[in-house]
């Protein structure tokens, strides 16, 4: 059949989707990416000039934190732009740019800001700052996954300028977990710089931004005048490294310091290097492919069903990830308050798929599919498995596995995007469970899915404005059960976060939040 590759352009392809066998095989024989060969690479000193580099496995396309949409590039703008408040190692809300805060009434939530931090330009961090952040993550043109979540605040007020009150119209509970996400743009950088600030960012963060290149890496010095504790390095460069091999190879020969996105596959190998140290922590992000539920004939719940059952999820997890990616037992990340622990996950069953699709009328549909390449661990092995299954139950599976920029700047065309469905991982990284179900499956903000329904809805709303613990919980587990039912997703796995790093770099640590930051980083001589 006819697949559509990574380009765009259309490849004849005589074994275009991996089969079951070809899956489970994999965990066998260690075949899923290339060995770990070092043989041939100079090792160069990467302390030199104070400077640290360090690989990451996707390349955000662009420098413009408003717009991110990957933890990658958040932990590179979190270097340079600071949180107004951070999340210590359990993903709860901890003091940063603001010192304090205090639930004043219901809709009214007082900020006490830390005093004498600049931006990088000179400016003072003011509430002014506050004001104006909040406003480019929220417009009305906002390109920013956080948009839906930010823009309850719908009005400040500033009784002095390291003092500002964000205002609701309804209480909003998740609103400090979900701040904890939202990171300080420079008022008059963005005046003064307009369309060039995306090239240009300024922040008050331990790093100022350096230099960019696309596809090679980002560069940022050592912001002297930092607040906070100064960093341990002059230079940090991020090099860009999306092949999984090459990626291993430069950690092997010491041209970085510290890799994500290991392959499971290769963990035995490193662990085996003295030199080296791997780090896995399970995390918040849970992988699915979201579905167009308004598209015809992906509008009929019996069709989406049939997805569910059409996937071998412990083929994927034991053959692609030897065991290490636990399969989703719900909407929610099993690590995220408000899990439910009473469903049960949909049975690899072809027979019953192909017989859903055949009732829907759906057997021989075209399913419009995309997957980013380099951003998920392994996402470009499970994106074929998912096509291959999805082939052999009767669909026409038109598969898409682009660079993960070029994959955003698609999605996010939301209904105008081309995909019936794509695969995506949503890490639930201020630990907030609104942050899932209210972006993902709450009608007014379902720009993905499509998806409407009016008892969700009203769930997920109860649960957003009150502040009783059960009563949110019990929202939560009555709106999964409906979610499970009707399928806007094929649910698949929660992804472990698994990085690996040269022994001589101290004070990195693997986050649940999936979060790459050396805010305390050295590096031994």
């Amino acid at each position: 059949m006819r697949r559509r590759t990574g380009g765009g352009h259309e490849t004849l392809r005589k074994s275009p989707a991996m089969t079951r066998r070809q899956v489970l095989k994999l965990g066998a024989a260690g075949g899923v990416t290339a060995a770990v060969v070092a043989s041939g690479i100079t090792p160069r000193a990467t302390a030199q000039g104070r400077e640290l580099v360090v690989g990451f496995s996707i390349d955000p396309g662009h420098m413009d934190p408003r717009v991110e949409a990957g933890v990658p590039g958040w932990s590179i703008f979190h270097t340079i732009h600071d949180p107004f408040l951070w999340r210590d190692e359990r993903i709860n809300p901890v003091p940063w740019l603001v010192l304090k805060w205090e639930q004043v009434n219901p809709t009214t939530t007082r900020w006490h800001l830390r005093q004498g931090v600049k931006f990088h330009n000179g400016e003072d961090f003011t509430a002014e700052s506050v004001k104006v952040s909040f406003e480019q993550y929220t417009a009305t043109n906002s390109r920013s996954p956080w948009r839906s979540q930010l823009n309850v605040v719908k009005q400040f007020r500033m009784p002095d300028p390291h003092t500002v009150d964000l205002i609701t119209e309804r209480p909003n509970r998740p609103l400090i977990r979900n701040a904890t996400q939202a990171m300080a743009l420079s008022p008059r950088a963005l005046r003064e710089l307009g369309d060039r600030f995306p090239t240009n960012p300024v922040g008050t963060g331990q790093m100022r931004f350096v230099e960019y290149r696309p596809g090679q890496h980002v560069l940022m010095e050592a912001n002297p005048n930092y607040w906070g504790k100064k960093s341990s390095f002059g230079r940090m460069r991020i090099r860009f490294i999306p092949e999984n091999g090459t990626r291993l190879a430069a950690l092997e020969a010491g041209e970085v310091m510290m890799i994500n996105n290991v392959p499971p596959d290769q963990v035995g190998a490193l662990r085996g290097n003295p030199n080296l140290q791997v780090m896995t922590v399970p995390s918040n992000r849970v992988i699915f492919v979201s579905l167009r539920t308004d598209r015809k004939p992906f509008n009929d719940k019996r069709v989406r069903q049939a997805m569910n059952y059409a996937i071998d999820r412990d083929a994927i997890t034991k053959g692609i990830f030897s065991g290490m990616a636990p399969i989703a037992r719900a909407p929610l990340p099993s690590g995220v308050f408000g899990f439910h622990t009473g469903l049960t996950p949909y049975p690899y069953d072809p027979e019953r798929a192909k017989k859903l699709l055949a009732e829907a009328g759906a057997t021989g549909a075209t399913f419009n599919f995309g997957a980013p390449n380099g951003r998920y661990l392994m996402d470009k092995q499970v994106g074929e498995a998912i096509a291959g299954y999805l082939d052999a139950v009767g669909l026409k599976v038109a598969f898409e596995n682009p660079s993960w920029s070029t994959f955003v700047s698609e999605i996010t065309k939301f209904e105008k995007a081309k995909y019936d469905g794509y695969m995506f991982g949503w890490g639930i990284v201020t630990a907030e469970p609104d942050q899932l179900m209210g972006e993902h499956f709450y009608s007014v903000n379902a720009r993905r899915t499509l998806y409407n329904n009016p008892e969700v809805d009203r769930l997920i709303v109860d649960a957003r404005e009150n502040f009783d613990d059960a009563r949110v919980r019990a929202d939560y587990q009555k709106a999964q059960e409906i979610l499970w039912n009707e399928c806007p997703w094929i649910w698949l796995y929660e992804q472990p976060d698994i990085t690996a790093i040269n022994k001589k770099l101290r004070g990195f640590a693997g986050r649940r939040d999936e979060y790459l930051m050396f805010w305390d980083a050295a590096l031994d001589s």
